[in-house]
């Protein structure tokens, strides 16, 4: 039987026309966001703990921080179009999400998308018994503490499904996942990347360039990816 494809797609930025939860941590962060901020910028602390120091400077209102979101977030041209590619293609779209999380439900229903998603991995952000946002990681590795969503992993279990896995992204943090991806559409910093690692790649500005991308052959990226999901996380930061 030949292997079909599938889709991991990262959110914010990508789904998204800009990085809402960048969006949020900069307009109700303030000066001390922009220290956290700027060592997440000198690889100083991984994104898991940006988004733990990030979480405890926000206002204690969910309701404000998820009105902000919906008032900011457009989804980028083509999505739609391309989730109905996809299904009739019958590859499965996965969305998997390093970033606060709790606005991605509302607005995939909002824009009437939700139901077309087949997964979404997620962090949980919630306001905890001292009254300050802390952020939950479900899907993160069991010891590694790079990233809060090991989206690496959820590729790796793709292709243990024996499917052809096309990564879409735009972020730094995506190169992890990109790196264990038969193919990478990729945007901004993450197409910075693949140009660095020789990570086989499309760029793109919307999703009507992936509708035209070929099916990828399937490799096995073992040697190449930046981090081992099954075993020690990231191999090494840089």
């Amino acid at each position: 039987m030949t292997a079909k494809g599938a889709y991991l797609v990262d959110f914010d930025g990508t789904i998204t026309t800009i990085d809402i939860s960048q969006e949020i941590a900069t307009f109700f962060g303030g000066t001390e966001y922009a220290k956290i901020e700027q060592m997440y910028r000198n690889k100083e602390i991984p994104i898991r703990k940006w988004l733990q120091l990030t979480a405890e400077k926000l206002p204690p209102d969910p309701d404000k921080l998820l009105e902000k979101a919906m008032e900011w977030a457009e989804i980028r041209p083509g999505f739609e179009e391309f989730l109905s590619f996809a299904r009739s293609k019958e590859r499965p779209v996965v969305v998997a999400s390093d970033g606060f999380g709790f606005y991605i439900e509302p607005i995939l229903r909002h824009f009437d998308l939700f139901e077309q998603i087949d997964v979404i991995y997620k962090n949980n952000t919630f306001l905890n018994s001292k009254g300050f946002f802390e952020v939950n990681t479900p899907y993160a590795h069991r010891t590694c503490h790079v990233c809060g969503n090991c989206k690496a992993s959820h590729v790796v279990w793709l292709k243990e499904e024996g499917k052809r896995v096309t990564y879409i992204g735009d972020g730094s943090n995506d190169r992890y996942g990109a790196s264990w991806a038969d193919h990478v559409c990729a945007r901004d910093q993450l197409l910075n990347y693949c140009r660095e690692y020789g990570f086989a790649h499309s760029q793109w500005s919307d999703f009507y360039d992936i509708i035209k991308v070929d099916l990828p052959e399937q490799y096995d990226r073992s040697k190449d990816s930046l981090c081992e999901p099954r075993g020690s996380g990231v191999k090494v930061l840089k």
